[in-house]
């Protein structure tokens, strides 16, 4: 069955682009069944009962909570990475169902303009397709310092550093830890100043394993292992 998201203050009707996919490229008629998220956790089941210029109204007929959302949230900081790798990022860190996302300036991240619009664009898109309750939330750019005092809204802050050889991820999510703020560095990694303020400010260096990975893949592997180990 399709899938769209809807804003809250239009829902469940369905407006904008959303009308034209709904009509011209799906093409859907009066009576077909749809559904629709909130971005808040819940999937409809609509009914669609008229199809007009501007709006299609719908009627709900059936709510459930989306059983595809982790039970642990978790937030990505992310460097901002070069060229289309931070599309790449958003799209596939959303598929895996991160809550949120802040792109994040380091020592050796190059400055860029933001593409907030797009990141969202594509987290709306992805989230769709992979059947989220959810849309993540994208964050305009923090710096590393910033960042930091985040920490203490989570129940555990990681940042995986190549140099640290014992403690996993695995290890922390033993405690079922319900909020994860997850650090992940630039090409050419962390700068040592850079590990030590963050070991300062309570975050725990893990190992990702025994390969050094790629900034726009270190994120993926550590959503990919969370949502294996807690579901």
């Amino acid at each position: 069955m399709h899938r769209l998201f809807v804003p809250k203050e239009q829902f469940p009707n369905i407006t904008g682009s959303d009308l034209h996919y709904v009509k011209d490229v799906i093409r859907l008629k009066p009576g077909d069944d749809l559904e629709l998220f909130d971005g808040h956790g819940f999937i409809y089941r609509v009914k669609i009962e008229q199809i007009g210029k501007e709006i299609i109204t719908t009627r709900i007929t059936e709510r459930k909570r989306a059983e595809s959302e982790l039970k642990v949230k978790v937030t990505l900081a992310q460097a901002l990475a070069k060229g289309q790798k931070m599309d790449f990022i958003v799209e596939k860190c959303t598929e895996l169902g991160v809550a949120s996302i802040i792109p994040m300036l380091t020592e050796r991240t190059i400055p860029k303009q933001a593409k907030l619009d797009r990141w969202k664009k594509l987290a709306k898109e992805a989230a769709e397709q992979s059947g989220r309750g959810a849309i993540p939330e994208i964050f305009p750019p923090l710096p590393f310092e910033e960042v930091l005092k985040l920490g203490q809204d989570h129940e555990i802050s990681l940042i995986p550093w190549e140099l640290e050889k014992s403690l996993t991820l695995k290890d922390e999510l033993k405690g079922l830890p319900a909020s994860i703020l997850l650090l992940i560095g630039p090409e050419g990694g962390f700068s040592r100043q850079e590990i030590d303020l963050a070991i300062k400010n309570g975050f725990k260096p893990i190992t990702l394993g025994k390969r050094i990975l790629r900034s726009e893949t270190a994120g993926l592997a550590s959503l990919a292992a969370i949502g294996y180990e807690l579901g």
